[in-house]
């Protein structure tokens, strides 16, 4: 069964029971109905990095879903080498997007991402969350708390084969 790595958001469910959650599991129905499954991991910026086995037609539906970004290679040891400068400028964005500074970025990554493997770009990103609250006055989510350690890109990998 195919497998795909995606970018994507936390929901608050507006109930009673305010809970977070990720917004794949949206798509939890679905993707479970061919015994599929999907594991995330919380990263900087309230996003999270989530693996998915699916059938392709799940794996383009979500693709498809606004808020929802699929990386444009799907095993932890795919080489980067072969994006196109448009593919490799869109993940160092997403990774700006997340809050990681452009400088900071290429201290750690250089300034061609093709020189590395999916893998790297993403334990970059699972280097760092901040603590999430709920602010009850504005009813949203605050991303304003202590640093903390994100679970491993290996430890998501490995949840979903």
């Amino acid at each position: 069964m195919p497998l795909a790595w995606f970018v994507c958001s936390y929901k608050v469910r507006l109930d009673s029971s305010r809970i977070r959650y990720c917004a794949m599991d949206d798509f939890t129905t679905l993707i479970r109905a061919d015994d599929g499954d999907w594991s995330e991991t919380e990263v900087l910026g309230g996003f999270a990095l989530v693996k998915v086995q699916a059938l392709l037609p799940a794996l383009q539906m979500i693709a498809a879903t606004p808020g929802f970004q699929r990386l444009p290679k799907d095993r932890l040891d795919d080489s980067l080498s072969d994006l196109t400068q448009a593919q490799k400028t869109a993940l160092r964005d997403r990774l700006e997007a997340m809050g990681y500074p452009l400088a900071e970025i290429r201290a750690a990554l250089g300034n061609d991402l093709g020189a590395h493997t999916v893998r790297d770009v993403l334990r970059f990103a699972t280097s760092r969350r901040l603590t999430p609250r709920y602010d009850a006055m504005t009813a949203t989510i605050i991303l304003d708390g202590p640093i903390q350690v994100c679970r491993t890109v290996e430890s998501v990998d490995m949840a979903v084969t």
